[in-house]
């Protein structure tokens, strides 16, 4: 993948996930190494409003209106992808720790739940032209098809 070919083949997308991995299994090394100053109840809050915020009303709209290859609205994607961003995270985390408790290790929970989607799950942002929930496109087949075969010569 580059900035004019903007897909990956399936080692790219491998060796992303990879490093997802990785950072997942330091990020949460850190926090078993502070397991006994992690406050759980903001921990379970960092965790989980990524996903109260920004699956759980896509994948209810996907499931109502069994719109299995249509494309998804710009709101879901939208609510997905800010939710699942490492910048919003961030801000959030900045947030939390200006304004609300300082720093403590209950805050690796963002980063540890974005890095299960990517490198666990291999979850990335939603784009509208796709459905919500992961599904081959015909096109995308298709592609995939005459790259491999422009590829062997």
């Amino acid at each position: 993948m580059d900035p004019k070919n903007l897909f990956h083949t399936r080692t790219t997308y491998t060796l992303q996930r990879l490093d997802y991995l990785v950072a997942l299994v330091a990020l949460s090394g850190l926090a078993l190494l502070h397991v006994d100053e992690i406050r759980w109840g903001p921990f379970l809050l960092a965790f989980v409003w990524i996903d109260l915020l920004g699956y759980v009303p896509g994948l209810i709209w996907y499931k109502r209106s069994g719109a299995t290859g249509d494309r998804t609205p710009f709101v879901f994607a939208l609510l997905y992808n800010t939710t699942h961003s490492f910048s919003v995270n961030a801000l959030v985390i900045g947030i939390w720790y200006l304004e609300i408790g300082g720093w403590e290790w209950a805050m690796l929970a963002g980063p540890i739940h974005l890095l299960g989607d990517r490198g666990i799950f291999g979850n990335i942002y939603k784009p509208v032209g796709l459905a919500f929930e992961p599904s081959r496109h015909p096109l995308f087949d298709r592609f995939t098809s005459d790259f491999r075969r422009a590829a062997q010569g």
